[in-house]
């Protein structure tokens, strides 16, 4: 067969890294509105154990960005009534 005429594919692991990406980078920053209420002490704020001070850290440089603060504060305290990472802890 002609080199013209055979078809040009994606390699599968470009495929599974993409849709992995595009499940799991939304995913994990969803998953901050459930930390936040779980950590939320009957009203009073409570520090996130480190650990988990540690998976979220990459999204505190986002928070600099006010739009995105501002989105990030409304779904973590307003939906979920807890409080966003950067809030409790810096």
């Amino acid at each position: 067969m002609k080199p013209s005429l055979e078809k040009a594919t994606i390699p599968r692991w470009v495929v599974k890294t993409a849709w992995s990406l595009a499940i799991g980078l939304p995913l994990y920053v969803l998953s901050m509105g459930p930390v936040a209420w779980a950590a939320n002490d009957g009203g009073h704020p409570a520090y996130l154990p480190e650990q988990v001070m540690t998976i979220y850290q990459p999204l505190v440089p986002l928070m600099r960005i006010e739009c995105v603060n501002d989105a990030l504060y409304y779904y973590t305290a307003v939906i979920w009534h807890g409080f966003p990472y950067g809030y409790t802890t810096l």
